[in-house]
């Protein structure tokens, strides 16, 4: 089919790399797809040789007058999009045109489509940075909140800076030895600190009183539980919403007997559970103003007996595997 004025330039533009093992037939190619206006090379060879030419110099797009499925294959042989596409010469052709004006529309549009995805994926990954940078610019900011509280919390209570990151240390090392997700274990990590953040909230009459408390002040000091909830709910971050639930719940019990909701068993949000454990195990083997420390010994045991009542069983059991060799404080 002759060529119409218009069609020396319908594939002005495109560099095509025209390939195939027959010779004549590549060359045959070339020549109709140069008389479109495509910057047209030929090259015949094996699978091998043409693909090596392909990804030395890419065109715009690989036409191959044999061979395609193996070509294509050899490209991109995990089908990730990334190198020129090829196209099967019959597949762009029809009877009555062998190589023309059809020809040169299909071909055109098969480049455009491909040019449209790889400008897709583009701006996809483009958002997907910003999405990343944004979520650590807003984790950065909510650590930086949850140690602003945390220092103000040490103000006012007997635990030391030392005390709430060892709770959050021994949790965090309990969460992956139960096998829980690392992003968890990370949030664990993260949230518990602050596990005694409502004490802001307790008169100092009571909570540095040296001696036992009254079953009055005892009662003010468990609000502190409600309290620290309060001051981090709301907050749309996972770290923010864990934090909450360990505030609220480290002091229930496995039992039931715990407070301030009751909870009982795998009711209570595991992170509570651990740092619950974890922060009885801290107080135990360090002197406060009300007791002496324990030995790491005793501690251990008395963590132990209160398997299945005052803790999980689950963590007692990964933590007894610890041993005081790796409960040392």
């Amino acid at each position: 089919m002759a060529t119409s004025m218009d069609d020396g330039d319908a594939l002005a533009g495109l560099r095509l790399l025209v390939a195939g093992s027959d010779l004549a037939a590549v060359q045959a190619a070339q020549t109709r797809l140069a008389a479109l206006g495509a910057d047209a090379i030929a090259l015949a060879g094996d699978v091998d040789a043409l693909a090596r030419a392909a990804a030395a110099s890419p065109p715009t797009a690989v036409v191959a007058v044999d061979g395609g499925d193996a070509l294509r294959e050899r490209l991109d042989p995990f089908d990730l999009k990334a190198g020129p596409p090829v196209l099967d010469l019959h597949a762009l052709t029809r009877e009555d045109d062998a190589i023309g004006a059809v020809t040169a529309a299909r071909l055109r549009a098969v480049v455009g489509q491909r040019g449209l995805r790889a400008r897709q994926a583009e701006l996809e990954a483009a958002l997907a940075a910003q999405a990343l940078t944004r979520r650590r610019d807003a984790e950065a900011t909510h650590q930086d909140l949850l140690q602003r509280l945390l220092r103000a919390a040490i103000y006012r209570d007997d635990n030391t800076y030392e005390h709430t990151q060892r709770v959050a240390d021994l949790a965090a090392r309990l969460a992956r030895a139960l096998g829980l997700p690392p992003h968890t274990v990370s949030l664990i990590h993260r949230a518990a600190p602050v596990h005694d953040l409502g004490k802001i909230a307790i008169p100092d009459s009571i909570l540095l009183k040296p001696g036992r408390l009254t079953e009055e002040e005892f009662e003010v000091v468990k609000t502190h539980a409600v309290l620290g909830a309060r001051v981090l709910a709301g907050g749309d971050a996972d770290v923010l919403s864990v934090a909450e639930q360990i505030a609220r719940h480290h002091h229930e019990r496995w039992d039931g007997a715990g407070y301030p909701a009751g909870l009982q068993g795998e009711a209570i949000p595991v992170a509570a559970r651990l740092v619950h454990l974890a922060d009885v195990f801290d107080v135990l083997v360090h002197e406060r103003p009300y007791k002496e420390s324990w030995t790491v010994e005793a501690a251990i045991a008395e963590i132990e007996r209160g398997a299945g009542t005052d803790f999980d069983p689950a963590a007692v059991r990964e933590f007894s595997r610890l041993g005081v060799a790796g409960l040392q404080v």
